[in-house]
């Protein structure tokens, strides 16, 4: 049954959302940016000549640029449009509340305007098109369900995804306060990887650490398979990376060179800034989007 509800969506920018969303009408972005320690600042972009030459600057920095959440004006901003514009309700999926302040500044927001709309936040686990997974199934729910039913769905779905990245290059973690040096030399002298998740508290948590490129990307397939045996009604793959970052190809060869991984849809999207920052040049990883028709309520 349609919902004649009129309902908009907010998300940050790190959902890197593609054109077809990012353009849509009911969706409406707040921007993290990365300030460079010169003072001047860089906003999320989808725009791969900018990301390639962000990436390329990251790896001779000395000093990491630090990252800015949306202001508390500009979603002020953005909810006064809504009323505005006669909207009745609205749905927020932000990062992970564990990694910036976006989502405790929509909160603050939308404690103002709860007598103007009837507004519900979820906290996710995500970032990148990960989180734009959460926004292109929220524009199907909504449309169909009520707020409440869509929004338990949705979570669901956000505690379903899985994300895991590595790191070729420790240093960036070094300068974000995130390693010690000597882990680094060790790291290095000995090839060793660390593969990172994110857990469900948010944060970012070490799974393994794996000795070789190689090997890191045998399990990640692994780690792939593994996780779509548990969708019967299917599952989609993003693979993440910075850009020149030729693992990503490297994955996805070894899929669909398997019985189980012939016919799988994989997207590609590039880290964003504010993430890749503290991962570095060379990152990449994958996340696992399960079909929202497996939820089982």
């Amino acid at each position: 049954m349609e919902n004649i509800m009129k309902t908009a969506i907010i998300t940050d920018s790190t959902s890197s959302l593609p054109e077809s969303l990012a353009s849509h009408p009911d969706v409406y972005v707040i921007h993290l940016r990365v300030i460079y320690p010169d003072g001047h600042s860089l906003e999320e972009t989808t725009d791969e000549t900018v990301l390639k030459t962000y990436y390329s600057e990251l790896k001779s920095m000395e000093t990491l640029p630090t990252t800015s959440q949306p202001s508390v004006g500009e979603v002020y901003d953005v909810m006064e449009s809504l009323v505005e514009k006669g909207y009745d309700q609205v749905l927020v999926m932000t990062m992970s509340s564990a990694l910036s302040g976006t989502f405790q500044n929509c909160q603050l927001v939308a404690g103002e305007y709860q007598d103007k709309l009837k507004i519900r936040l979820i906290d996710t686990r995500q970032t990148g098109l990960s989180l734009a997974y959460l926004v292109e199934n929220g524009l199907k729910l909504v449309a169909e369900l009520d707020l409440d039913t869509a929004v338990e769905r949705l979570k669901w779905l956000d505690e379903q995804m899985v994300i895991y990245v590595t790191v070729r290059d420790l240093n960036n973690l070094v300068k974000g306060g995130r390693a010690s040096k000597s882990m680094v030399v060790l790291g290095n002298l000995l090839k060793i990887l660390p593969l990172i998740y994110v857990q469900r508290s948010g944060e970012l948590g070490m799974s393994e650490k794996i000795r070789t490129c190689k090997k890191v990307i045998h399990r990640m397939v692994e780690i792939i398979h593994e996780e779509g045996k548990m969708y019967e009604k299917g599952y989609q793959v993003c693979l993440l990376g910075t850009p020149e970052e030729d693992s990503c190809q490297q994955i996805q060869e070894m899929i669909q060179n398997t019985d189980w991984g012939k016919e799988l849809e994989i997207r590609y999207a590039t880290i964003p800034p504010v993430i890749g920052t503290h991962l570095g040049s060379g990152s990449f990883g994958f996340c696992v989007l399960p079909k929202i028709e497996n939820c089982p309520f």
